[in-house]
C-alpha cells in the first residue's frame, strides 16, 4: 500500500545513519566569492524550466570556493565549490530572485566523517553535489592562494587569489548578486520510468545565525576557463568582483519553492 507523505514509515537506522537531520552549525566558515562575465551562448540551456536570467546579468556566473566544518554534527572539514547563476524563478507576484545552483563539487580535508556532507546535501536538500580533487596552496584570508580543482583527471578550474595590500571596500554590486540559493532536487524512479522527485528547494539559513567576522575585496585571476563535468565550458571573459569572507552560520531545513510533479 502506498503511504502519503504525512504518514509515518519505519526506516531502519542502517539506512539513515549516513546523515543526521538539520540544523547544521558551521562556525568560522571561509570562502572566496567570485563573479565573472562569460559568453551568453555558453549558458544556453543551463537553467531549468521556470527560471530566467536576471536582466542585465545574462552573462554573469558566480563561483564560490568554501571551507566548511561542523564539529557539532561530526562533519569533517571539507572544500566546496559552488557554481551558480543569478536568476529568477516564477512569474508575476510569485517570483523569487536569487541564484540557481548549477553544480557543486566537494573535496575532503580529512578522510573520515560520521556524516557525509556530499550524501546529506544530495538526499536532504537536493544539492547537485559531486566529488572532486582540490589542490590548495596558501591559507584562505591570510596569504595569496592558488586553487585548482579536478575531476576524473580533468582540470575544471585554476585560480590565483591575491590579497590586496590595502583594505578595499567590497563592491556593493557584487553583494547584490547574492540571493536565495535555489537547487533542483531530481531523483529518478528506480524502474527507469520517470522521476520520483522533481523539486526546486531553497535551503534556509537559520534566522539570526549569520555572523560576519571578516569581509574584504581580493584580486582573482583565472588561468583558463571554467569547466563543468557535463562537458560545458564556460569562458572567463572578465572578473567583475571578488571577495574573501569569514562567518558563522547555521543551515536549517529547506523551503519548497516548486514541485514539478504536483499536478
Amino acid at each position: 500500500m502506498k503511504k502519503s507523505h504525512g504518514e509515518s514509515v519505519y526506516i531502519p537506522e542502517e539506512i539513515t545513519s549516513v546523515f543526521t537531520a538539520p540544523d547544521y552549525p558551521f562556525p568560522d566558515s571561509e570562502n572566496y566569492l567570485i563573479a565573472f562575465k562569460t559568453e551568453k551562448e555558453a549558458l544556453n540551456g543551463i537553467l531549468p524550466e521556470g527560471f530566467q536570467f536576471i536582466s542585465g546579468y545574462e552573462d554573469v556566473v558566480l563561483l564560490r570556493v568554501n571551507r566548511f566544518e561542523s564539529k557539532d554534527k561530526k562533519i569533517r572539514p571539507y572544500w566546496e565549490t559552488v557554481i551558480s547563476i543569478p536568476a529568477i524563478f516564477g512569474e508575476g507576484e510569485d517570483t523569487i530572485q536569487g541564484e540557481y545552483a548549477s553544480q557543486l563539487y566537494l573535496g575532503s580535508l580529512e578522510p573520515e566523517s560520521n556524516t557525509s556532507p556530499t550524501l546529506t546535501g544530495q538526499m536532504h536538500y537536493g544539492y547537485p553535489k559531486r566529488e572532486a580533487i582540490f589542490n590548495v596552496k596558501g591559507q584562505f584570508g591570510v596569504n595569496d592562494t592558488r586553487i585548482q580543482m579536478s575531476r576524473h583527471e580533468t582540470l575544471l578550474f585554476d585560480i590565483d587569489v591575491k590579497e590586496k595590500e590595502d583594505t578595499v571596500a567590497v563592491d556593493p554590486n557584487l553583494m547584490d548578486l547574492q540571493g536565495n540559493m535555489m537547487v533542483f532536487k531530481a531523483i529518478p524512479n528506480a524502474t527507469g520510468n520517470g522521476w520520483d522527485v522533481l523539486e526546486i528547494n531553497t535551503p534556509i539559513v537559520k534566522e539570526g545565525s549569520f555572523n560576519l567576522k571578516d569581509m574584504r575585496a581580493v584580486d582573482v585571476e583565472f588561468k583558463g576557463n571554467l569547466k563543468l563535468d557535463s562537458g560545458r565550458v564556460i569562458p572567463v571573459k572578465e572578473v567583475i568582483g571578488s571577495v574573501y569572507m569569514k562567518y558563522d552560520w547555521i543551515l536549517g531545513q529547506a523551503e519548497l519553492v516548486h514541485d514539478y510533479l504536483d499536478n
